[in-house]
């Protein structure tokens, strides 16, 4: 199973991140100038914010204002071709490029519960022998990682915006999507919840209304 980490969020200066939902709104509504900034960054009731963020679902452009960054780990180029469709995001992936591939393998569980488990790592071993003996011989990696399967690990680091997770959440967490992805899509949602408890309710009514 990969590793999903939230490693950065936006809102520096602020106790909550969900302030910055509520500041929208409320420059939205043109409340703003009979408050002030500070009173919705600073002094709004904490205890109100969960009602504001469930609300913010009615006009979801506001969530844009809160971004996440994971670091997500251990998951095949399977994965990752799927993940970076989702044009609403930044992606840093690992180059194979520039440096040498991951020598381990996502191997999924119906290839186990089939009995291939054996065959599929030694033909995938062999092919990354055979890549290691290329680059041995001179083969650029941009060259000699033709031959990886697609099984083959990697990392990214992916940035994105509240909304946009929520609809891919929608659309990765679903029971038609393949199950590597579902799993990435499960953890970023916990990590998530981290800073915003609200995360599964915000996903499952941002579902319901097709955000």
């Amino acid at each position: 199973m990969g590793k999903v980490r939230l490693i950065s969020w936006s809102g520096g200066g602020v106790d909550d991140i969900r302030r910055l939902v509520l500041l929208a709104v409320k420059t939205s509504a043109g409340k703003v100038k009979v408050k002030g900034v500070d009173y919705y960054l600073r002094d709004y009731p904490k205890d109100k914010l969960s009602q504001w963020i469930k609300a913010a679902l009615g006009f979801p452009s506001v969530l844009e204002h809160i971004t996440f960054t994971f670091m997500i780990e251990d998951v095949s180029r399977v994965l990752s071709h799927q993940l970076v469709r989702h044009r609403l995001a930044s992606y840093t992936q690992e180059s194979q490029r520039y440096s040498a591939a991951e020598g381990s393998y996502v191997v999924p569980n119906s290839v186990i519960k089939a009995g291939f488990r054996k065959r599929f790592e030694e033909l995938a071993d062999k092919a990354r022998d055979l890549y290691e003996e290329m680059i041995r011989a001179g083969v650029p990696y941009e060259d000699a990682r033709f031959i990886l399967p697609q099984a083959i690990k990697t990392r990214l680091l992916m940035t994105l915006n509240l909304r946009e997770l929520i609809h891919i959440s929608c659309l990765r967490g679903s029971t038609a999507a393949q199950w590597e992805i579902r799993e990435l899509i499960k953890g970023m949602i916990g990590e998530a919840s981290k800073v915003i408890p609200e995360m599964p309710e915000l996903v499952n009514e941002g579902c319901r209304r097709g955000i």
